[in-house]
């Protein structure tokens, strides 16, 4: 007996269900993000990408880093030091992070102007530790205790680097 070919209605329903199962695979791969590491990056730690997710066009994102999930962009209100301009490709940026910029002030002057700024805008100072290269990181917590906050300020020759970690937590941007 020859084998029996299957009818149209039989391949249009198995092609049907495995397009589902393709979309639903696909779905729970595009959801899944790893647990984040209480490590905290610094000038001499960089950031090392864990998982991040393709974002739609303009939509923010969250991405998982050493000190944990971040969103991939800082909100426009964020406390920067004023003469601040986003770091360009040729610099040396350390990883992901939520921003990367450039400042011509000093790190102790820049760290002293985020500080001010960040409690200005009702975020409390957690923690302010000085690394030995100069660099200065300011811990900060947002209204609600989950909305954390990590700026990285490091000196390299007269342009110094200011990088945010803003936190999953956090309202998006």
């Amino acid at each position: 007996m020859p084998p029996r070919r299957p009818s149209h209605a039989f391949g249009a329903r198995a092609l049907a269900g495995l397009l589902a199962v393709t979309g639903l695979l696909a779905a729970c791969v595009g959801a899944a993000s790893p647990a984040p590491s209480s490590a905290a990056p610094s000038a001499s730690t960089p950031a090392s990408t864990l998982a991040a997710a393709t974002p739609a066009p303009g939509a923010a994102t969250v991405v998982a880093v050493t000190w944990g999930r971040i969103w991939d962009r800082v909100p426009a209100s964020f406390p920067l030091p004023p003469d601040a301009e986003p770091a360009q490709p040729a610099d040396p940026v350390e990883g992901p992070s939520s921003g990367a910029f450039t400042t011509g002030l000093g790190v102790a002057e820049a760290a002293q102007r985020i500080e001010t700024s960040l409690t200005a805008a009702g975020w409390s100072l957690e923690d302010t530790t000085s690394g030995e290269d100069g660099s200065r990181d300011i811990s900060a917590v947002g209204a609600s205790p989950a909305c954390r906050s990590l700026v990285v300020v490091r000196p390299l020759g007269g342009t110094h680097f200011v990088t945010v970690y803003y936190g999953a937590g956090c309202p998006r941007p």
